[in-house]
């Protein structure tokens, strides 16, 4: 498995001309719940539509993340563009309440189990008909011995992005297109080593 540091240093060309088209791209699809959400905080009902938009959401950035990553580009459409079945709710339905379970047994489950499941999206997102149990299981197994490193990528990337407070969120325009892309590519390197 290649470090971190040569992941995020390869989205450098494949970002070099559409830092600002994929950050803008990826800003939309991630507020879309918070603005829908916040119309009617109380709301159950909404509250439940947005669970379901998040689903699809991510899956959608991870399409997109994944084309990027894979073509050097991506439409904003894609993200859109996988809006069917059930799928992706029973995904972020299953992992929600994973993470949150590992969360209230302690923390440090939490963080595990988050880690562990971390792969269910791009793993759709490459194989959309493959069965939600096989998925988590898949994640599971690519996952073993590289939560460490996916951990110290999410760090790395949450105190850039703390880092990027003091800039009044400006360098967030280079720092969210290189990580999200960088997450496609530690599925891609994780796919490469499952494989062997």
């Amino acid at each position: 498995m290649i470090s971190n540091r040569d992941l995020v240093d390869r989205t450098k060309p494949i970002l070099k001309d559409s830092y600002f088209q994929v950050f803008i791209c990826l800003v939309l699809a991630s507020a879309l719940p918070q603005i829908i959400s916040s119309v009617s905080p109380q709301n159950v009902l909404l509250n439940i539509v947005v669970v379901c938009l998040s689903g699809y959401l991510q899956l959608g950035i991870a399409v997109f993340c994944l084309d990027v990553y894979n073509k050097g580009e991506g439409d904003f459409k894609t993200i859109f563009s996988r809006f069917n079945g059930f799928k992706p709710i029973v995904f972020i339905l299953i992992l929600s309440i994973a993470i949150v379970l590992g969360f209230i047994l302690l923390i440090i489950p939490g963080i595990i189990l988050a880690l562990m499941y971390s792969q269910v999206f791009f793993i759709l997102a490459d194989d959309p008909d493959i069965g939600v149990i096989e998925a988590f299981n898949l994640s599971e197994k690519m996952m073993r011995n590289n939560k460490w490193q996916l951990f110290m990528l999410n760090l790395e990337a949450f105190l850039y992005f703390f880092l990027g407070v003091f800039t009044l969120f400006i360098w967030w325009v280079w720092l969210l297109p290189r990580y999200s892309v960088a997450y496609a590519g530690f599925y891609e390197e994780l796919k490469k080593e499952f494989k062997k």
